[in-house]
């Protein structure tokens, strides 16, 4: 009778881990974020977790994807253009369609290299569904960057079919669509939806927890 309640503990016990790892492979992910090309949504130092199952692709959406330049490389950005769409940018606005995009833009000191975080917000203006952030010395990209090497900033630039058009939330540190180009339906691996841990080193080389952005939901 022992041996059979064993044998059952442990075939619920290989069941139950096997599950975890079945959805832990084709159903959530695990990333650190080592940049501050998202900042403030995301901060270096942040684990998140990543949904597989992606869904429909929507502005506005994080999205975890394979680099075009290099596809073992991965980015996190947020999607701002749509398959088709017109977009245009303009300094600290961007025009979809000839239309504005709502969004709400920050300003912020400018960034500690040697102790990267969360950027000290100083102001804000605008309205929309999600965050961007600008330095207080922010200047218009387009200048002295030749139009070939760049996607609309120096000239409005269609979005081809199943692709979408990305940009980093800490717009002035973001190597993004701007610079690379759009990103392919097929090259996109997931959406990030909460911080599960977030740690931050300092120059004496001790790391400390960042407890205030642990379970954090993004959007």
């Amino acid at each position: 009778m022992r041996n059979r309640i064993l044998k059952i503990i442990l075939a619920v016990v290989i069941l139950c881990v096997g599950s975890l790892v079945i959805y832990r492979v084709f159903f959530l992910q695990f990333v650190r974020v080592p940049t501050a090309s998202m900042s403030n949504t995301i901060v270096p130092g942040d684990h998140l977790i990543v949904k597989r199952t992606i869904g429909v692709v929507e502005r506005g959406d994080l999205i975890v994807f394979k680099w075009p330049k290099d596809p073992s490389i991965r980015y996190v950005s947020r999607v701002v253009g749509l398959p088709g769409e017109t977009i245009a940018v303009r300094g600290r606005k961007i025009y979809i369609n000839g239309q504005e995009l709502p969004e709400q833009r920050v300003t912020v000191k400018p960034e500690n290299y040697d102790e990267p975080g969360p950027l000290a917000e100083v102001s804000s203006e605008g309205i929309g569904p999600y965050r961007v952030f600008y330095g207080s010395s922010h200047v218009d990209e387009s200048i002295g960057i030749p139009a070939e090497d760049t996607y609309g900033i120096n000239a409005p630039f269609q979005i081809p079919a199943n692709q979408y058009f990305v940009m980093g939330d800490n717009r002035d540190n973001s190597a993004d669509s701007r610079y690379w180009g759009t990103v392919g339906r097929e090259a996109i691996v997931g959406k990030p939806t909460s911080i599960y841990w977030s740690s931050q080193r300092e120059k004496s080389g001790n790391e400390h927890v960042r407890w205030d952005r642990v379970y954090k939901k993004l959007k």
